[in-house]
């Protein structure tokens, strides 16, 4: 992908509109994070974003910004079917902005595609292509699988099974889950690993994962290791990720709505000492790739979306 003529973008940028795990708090009571699953990846005229929890409705509004003016396509990458990471979708400014010119493509497992359009079908609610009547310039589906290698808009995408699941005991169902690792033009690789209970037989394909990662994205539902449970993983475990993968900037997501900042922020002093390169994800935090040093940057922080 190449800029037009005259015109030199940004170096990729990640970005966190909604790091809380499977329930927003509204009204608003922290600032690590408040709203579900929504993360970014810009580059160039693409777009790419990690779910579409409830935090897709900031990114909708900042896209009105000059901050990303110069975004074309939107490739919404969903990990699995639960509604959290997907109910944003409904709210997203360029579902509602007359003709904004705007391509976007929604990708996912097909249990998670059949999700989304049950979700958003009579009597539920309207269908997605009703939304996107006279709005966007287009609205694609395309399926994925896990294992997969390919190409999406010159950036390249690849897919790995993850630990998921819904219930108890004999009620327990698996959930077609997958995470991602993106590599973007100019070198960037973001890897994402949410929802996920992590366990000895998952650690290949979270290897896979994470190997030549940049920055990775990691579900820590939950404090420690002991606590991981309903296919949601650990800072403990995401820390020690941290640890092996030393050259990786590891973020822990995906905030479990049960605790509080301060509970948060003290399981991450606990599992963060010696570990430099593993940090809290944040929303409204930007991180920007630094090609020289093939590292990811924290910009100053800004106030946190609303």
């Amino acid at each position: 992908m190449s800029a037009p003529p005259g015109k030199r973008f940004r170096a990729t940028e990640f970005a966190v509109w909604g790091c809380r795990g499977s329930r927003s708090l509204v009204p608003h009571s922290s600032q690590l994070g408040n709203y579900t699953s929504c993360y970014s990846v810009l580059h160039g005229q693409e777009l790419f974003v990690f779910d579409a929890g409830r935090g897709l409705a900031a990114l909708g509004r900042a896209l009105r910004g000059p901050q990303y003016a110069q975004v074309r396509r939107i490739h919404l990458l969903l990990s699995h079917a639960h509604m959290d990471h997907w109910e944003g979708i409904k709210d997203a400014e360029w579902f509602w902005v007359p003709r904004n010119g705007l391509e976007v493509q929604i990708l996912g497992t097909a249990e998670t595609l059949g999700a989304v359009r049950t979700g958003y079908s009579h009597p539920l609610y309207v269908a997605l292509e009703l939304l996107s009547k006279n709005t966007v310039k287009s609205l694609d589906w395309r399926m994925l699988r896990a294992g997969e290698k390919l190409r999406v808009a010159g950036f390249r995408l690849l897919t790995g099974p993850l630990f998921h699941y819904s219930g108890e005991g004999r009620g327990i169902r698996m959930l077609d889950a997958i995470g991602f690792r993106l590599t973007t033009p100019d070198g960037a690789t973001i890897s994402y690993l949410c929802d996920h209970e992590p366990r000895p037989s998952t650690a290949a394909a979270e290897r896979a994962l994470l190997a030549g990662a940049h920055l990775a994205l990691y579900d820590a539902h939950f404090p420690n290791l002991r606590d991981q449970m309903h296919g949601h993983g650990s800072q403990e475990h995401a820390a020690r990720m941290a640890r092996e993968y030393a050259g990786t900037l590891v973020l822990a997501g995906h905030h479990g709505p049960g605790f509080s900042d301060r509970q948060i922020r003290t399981a991450f002093r606990r599992h963060r000492r010696g570990t430099p390169n593993f940090d809290l994800a944040v929303e409204g935090e930007v991180h920007r790739f630094d090609p020289r040093s093939r590292r990811f940057v924290k910009r100053k922080a800004t106030s946190a979306p609303r």
